[in-house]
């Protein structure tokens, strides 16, 4: 697909953040890593993202358009994305400190002749890893760190797009 109009950008945006969303949870569900705080937080930009570009194809599929409205608001939700990560980058390379929800740390809980009520009542008691313990601590970027390069660079498409000339569209 060649990105050579703004009036693609809402399904540039849908696209590159359901990727990014189907790849988290693939790592949450399919490998095991279980989220942080600071994770879910990116998570909900990119929902953001999904529900702001979903409305464009739809208002677009019924005759109504505005482009660079909707190419703004998409780099504007990426942004944030970006910007979350960045701070959860920052927190596992210990740049500086994460809010306070990020401080507990998770256990694991051997279940072995534990009740049903038993394993509800860990389940319910559980909390998610520190916003510090960087899932790939050997890795020279961190998911958080990938996210914030691709968020970023997805922004920045959208806003190019979105400065664009209305002669242009």
């Amino acid at each position: 697909m060649q990105m050579s109009s703004v009036r693609h950008i809402p399904l540039f945006a849908f696209l590159l953040s359901a990727f990014l969303l189907c790849g988290a949870w693939f790592f949450q569900y399919g490998l095991g890593y279980a989220p942080c705080t600071m994770c879910y937080w990116q998570r909900h930009a990119h929902k953001v993202v999904l529900v702001v570009a979903g409305l464009a194809m739809l208002l677009t599929m019924m005759g109504q358009r505005y482009p660079r409205f909707f190419a703004l608001l998409c780099g504007l939700a990426l942004m944030a994305s970006a910007a979350i990560a960045f701070w959860h980058m920052g927190v596992e390379y210990k740049w500086w400190e994460g809010p306070a929800e990020c401080a507990t740390v998770g256990k694991v809980v051997d279940t072995t002749g534990m009740s049903v009520d038993e394993i509800m009542a860990e389940m319910n008691a559980a909390k998610p890893p520190a916003c510090s313990d960087s899932p790939w601590p050997n890795s020279p970027i961190s998911m958080a760190g990938l996210n914030m390069l691709i968020s970023l660079v997805g922004a920045l498409i959208c806003f190019r797009f979105a400065g664009k000339a209305v002669s242009h569209v």
